[in-house]
């Protein structure tokens, strides 16, 4: 996959996640150049971005005047492609990070802060303490790539997933808690040594997995979703 294609991807999600969420309603006038400004991408990723939503259904596209939120867009799983949409995003930075030259280890004494503070709210078995702290977390990894927005819309999606998959744990014994969980920490910790030894390639693999290990704690159909979204799969 090129360049132009991942750029191309992360524009089509964030543009279908702001139709998703009703950010943006039936008739919303999408505007290229704030969406370029946003996401800092030209706008020609932009447009075949729009032109692909618009053979899906969720734009029209009105000769001369632009594209629009169309008036019945398609409803898909919301969590499978917030999912999506928050791995995309990590890629993204972890390329940032690269192109940057950031050096992991200045960032050691922080991110072992962050993990840490993980760890303690699930020995605790408190959900609430481990959402925030694993948001954290996340942000000061994806903090590293230096893009505030797209960290921004990293942080909205792991929100949806992570309540998604805590939700049955209020209700369940917290030793299931326990033992679902422990590969998603030990993880974690492995993602952390990876991006302070600036191994940002073995970074995005270790994210694949992540990911694909929290797709495994959703419903059924989530985990179908989450496959069956076409455009753009992963290379």
């Amino acid at each position: 996959m090129g360049k132009t294609q991942k750029l191309e991807q992360v524009a089509y999600l964030h543009i279908k996640d702001q139709i998703l969420s009703e950010n943006w309603k039936t008739g919303f006038h999408i505007v290229e150049a704030f969406i370029s400004e946003d996401l800092d991408i030209s706008r020609s990723p932009i447009r075949a971005a729009l032109s692909t939503l618009a053979d899906e259904g969720y734009v029209d596209m009105i000769p001369y005047r632009g594209f629009f939120v169309a008036e019945n867009p398609p409803k898909i799983d919301f969590v499978a492609h917030r999912l999506r949409y928050e791995l995309i995003i990590s890629y993204r930075m972890l390329d940032q990070m690269i192109k940057q030259k950031v050096k992991g280890e200045d960032y050691k004494a922080l991110l072992e802060e962050k993990v840490n503070a993980v760890r303690k709210a699930y020995d605790e078995k408190n959900f609430d303490d481990f959402l925030t702290t694993s948001e954290a977390l996340l942000k000061t990894i994806l903090d590293l790539g230096n893009h505030d927005f797209l960290v921004k819309e990293a942080l909205e999606c792991s929100r949806t997933v992570m309540t998604a998959i805590l939700e049955r744990y209020r209700s369940d014994e917290p030793t299931d808690f326990i033992l679902d969980m422990y590969p998603f920490m030990m993880y974690l910790g492995d993602l952390v040594r990876l991006i302070r030894e600036n191994r940002f390639n073995d970074a995005r693999v270790l994210f694949e997995i992540i990911f694909n290990y929290l797709k495994t704690q959703l419903p059924k159909e989530t985990q179908v979703a989450f496959e069956n979204i076409d455009s753009y799969r992963l290379a």
